[in-house]
């Protein structure tokens, strides 16, 4: 979960965390690759709760993050352009008998 201190204002708190996010997923796409395992639990939560907490923002405040949510896109985009491809679901296995797909193990 992100911790945020010493934000005087919830604009100051919410860039405060959009900073963190940001450092994570640098280190997360670093990590990747090196070819590394990395594990993004709870990286899906942080990300929406930063975004719910620019929706809390007077539309001023909103806007004024607009850049660092453009980043955090950015930031998420090169995070999955670095990840290795995952693998395609397998297909259906055709029944012996009838040439139609079996049901799933």
């Amino acid at each position: 979960m992100l911790f945020v201190t010493q934000a005087t204002t919830p604009l100051d708190a919410v860039r405060a965390c959009l900073e963190q996010v940001s450092r994570t997923l640098a280190i997360a796409r670093s990590l990747v690759r090196s070819g590394k395992l990395v594990d993004l639990t709870g990286l899906e939560a942080e990300v929406a709760y930063v975004c719910a907490r620019v929706l809390d923002l007077p539309r001023e405040e909103g806007h004024a993050v607009r850049p660092l949510l453009i980043a955090l896109r950015s930031d998420l985009d090169a995070l999955a352009a670095a990840m290795p491809p995952s693998e395609p679901p397998h297909p259906p296995r055709s029944s012996p008998c009838s040439g139609e797909p079996e049901a799933a193990p």
